[in-house]
């Protein structure tokens, strides 16, 4: 594995990844930036030496940053694969090669999101060999027959109305009939914790509303209900 390959490959994951999650706004170019530092830091390298990368030994098939940000862009937006061409044939070995076609794959979205269930990386190998193998897990942990009775367990417990346990939201106050009795229910205990052992229970679910609930799965590993809870409390 060459370390030329291995700082590129580096940056172009962290981008990949935040472009994908949409943990910020920034422009690919920004992404880019932040990503060459965050490698340099790893490294103990000064940032220089990450973009000499793209100005000296990339060439003649990339002579700027600029020209790296583009082709960046322009995997992300349209699935070009020119980038991954010109780095394929700067690569000295066979693990550079495995390293470029991995960072390059973009998982699909049903896969992103059962990777965010597991809290793994839905570009890692292990995880796309084996996910049809945690598909079959998923559904039958996570069934609806167990995330129904909680709900009714809630509206009992609550005379017909049920409450985000995060921020107190109402369906039925906000909607009124149409929301009656509406509510997401939360897996406290990741699926990637589980054993074959593992016996889920309702105490095992918790009431959400969908905006806390998008939050707590936005980053890994996720966010605690008291977490959550606690981000609401300062910010009032």
């Amino acid at each position: 594995m060459s370390a030329k390959i291995n700082n590129i490959v580096e940056i172009i994951e962290e981008v990949r990844d935040n472009y994908r999650n949409r943990h910020s706004s920034s422009s690919v170019k920004q992404l880019r930036i932040n990503a060459g530092h965050s490698v340099a830091s790893r490294r103990g390298i000064y940032n220089q030496s990450v973009l000499d990368t793209f100005r000296r030994q990339l060439e003649p098939d990339i002579e700027s940053t600029s020209q790296f940000d583009t082709l960046l862009q322009n995997w992300l937006l349209h699935d070009s694969t020119e980038l991954r061409d010109i780095l394929l044939k700067h690569k000295s070995n066979k693990s550079d090669e495995i390293l470029i076609k991995n960072a390059f794959y973009k998982a699909p979205e049903e896969e992103i999101l059962l990777a965010e269930e597991f809290g793994v990386e839905p570009n890692d190998a292990e995880f796309r060999g084996g996910k049809e193998k945690l598909k079959i897990h998923l559904v039958k942990e996570r069934n609806k027959y167990l995330v129904n009775l909680a709900k009714q367990q809630w509206l009992k417990e609550n005379n017909g109305t049920v409450s985000c346990a995060i921020c107190s939201f109402s369906f039925e106050d906000t909607y009124g009939d149409v929301g009656k009795g509406y509510i997401e229910a939360h897996h406290i205990l990741p699926i990637s914790a589980l054993t074959s052992d593992t016996i889920m229970k309702i105490k095992d679910l918790s009431p959400v509303c969908s905006n806390c609930h998008s939050v707590i799965h936005r980053y890994r590993p996720w966010l605690t209900i008291n977490q959550l809870k606690d981000n609401i409390r300062i910010r009032k």
